[in-house]
């Protein structure tokens, strides 16, 4: 059955440049040793021709959804640093997704330091180049508004919505302040637990402080299958009704209603049939998508892993492809 990839990076030497950039502003141990470093360089490095179009035709993948893979955007506290360098990411994503523009699409990184532009550089990757998405690393910089439930993104949130594109939120580390909870127990790092703690703490960050209520139509992705939500919403809603947050008034439902109506997963990275099972009675089959995390996570085992799951035919491609070629437009 065919399959659109929605986590599927490339990388070039540019952005290594840009990463050894900020690369003293994080104090958290690199993700890879040495030894993973050149493996997944050596294949970022390839010609498409060469591995990732193989790879693709192989395992019946027809279009890939491309993520540059450099968070050094989001580090930055310089935000006209950051406006550059996401115009820079971006024209390059064009470039890469012109080698085989039937099989690649593009996300639009973006330089959320400064919300206005980019809400503007947002607008002008869709309209100029037809990206389908927009893309940011984890939360930003290590300023005032590093979270995306701050008003201050308010007018992203809009341009997004007038543009009736997705955002899929990645992973990145946990700022200094927050690398304490980790001290001790480096087993903890990376995709083990603390990059599914961030990513999902900022969505919960915007559902508890209203962003899908003033933004209803707001469409947020986030991968590795969500991130441990899905597998909470009981929990969620528990904690705001015993401690009646909802005379606050930020919210008008319970916050499982916005992460069932504006909340979207993709498959990237390991998992079971339970956990499949569980995302789709969570959140509903219309909201899960294909994902390799390409070249992190071998392409065998993420389509090897969804054929495990043992989806009916219609679960099966809507996770393979069509919630994609609707929630995309492609």
């Amino acid at each position: 059955m065919k399959k659109i990839g929605v986590e599927e990076h490339f990388e070039n030497e540019v952005f290594r440049k840009f990463d050894e950039e900020v690369r003293d502003i994080s104090t958290f141990p690199v993700a890879a040793d040495l030894k993973r470093q050149k493996y997944l360089k050596d294949i970022l490095d390839m010609p498409v021709t060469e591995h990732r179009l193989s790879t693709m035709d192989k395992y019946d993948i027809s279009m890939q959804i491309l993520s540059p893979n450099t968070p050094a955007v989001q580090y930055l506290q310089d935000s006209s640093r950051a406006v550059d360098m996401a115009a820079r990411i971006n024209d390059l994503t064009e470039v890469f997704v012109s080698q085989a523009p039937d099989r690649f699409r593009g996300f639009a990184l973006l330089p959320t330091q400064n919300p206005q532009l980019a809400a503007q550089e947002l607008e002008r990757c869709v309209n100029q180049k037809k990206f389908v998405g927009a893309f940011i690393h984890g939360q930003t910089g290590l300023g005032d508004y590093p979270y995306y439930d701050d008003r201050c993104y308010d007018v992203l949130w809009e341009k997004m919505v007038d543009l009736d594109i997705p955002v899929y939120i990645h992973p990145r580390n946990p700022e200094p302040d927050q690398i304490r909870a980790f001290a001790g127990c480096e087993e903890l790092l990376c995709n083990t637990w603390h990059w599914g703690f961030v990513t999902g703490t900022l969505v919960l960050r915007m559902v508890f402080n209203g962003v899908f209520e003033r933004f209803p139509n707001l469409k947020v992705i986030i991968g590795h299958m969500g991130e441990t939500i899905p597998y909470c919403l009981k929990r969620i809603d528990e904690g705001y009704e015993c401690r009646r947050l909802w005379e606050q008034g930020k919210l008008s439902k319970l916050p499982s209603y916005y992460l069932k109506k504006n909340l979207y997963i993709s498959t990237s990275g390991g998992y079971s049939p339970e956990t499949m099972a569980c995302a789709i009675k969570a959140l509903g089959p219309d909201k899960i998508l294909f994902g390799t995390d390409y070249p992190h996570f071998p392409t065998e085992l993420a389509v090897d892993q969804l054929e495990q799951c043992q989806l009916n035919k219609d679960e099966l491609e809507a996770v393979c492809y069509k919630n994609a070629e609707r929630l995309f437009k492609l």
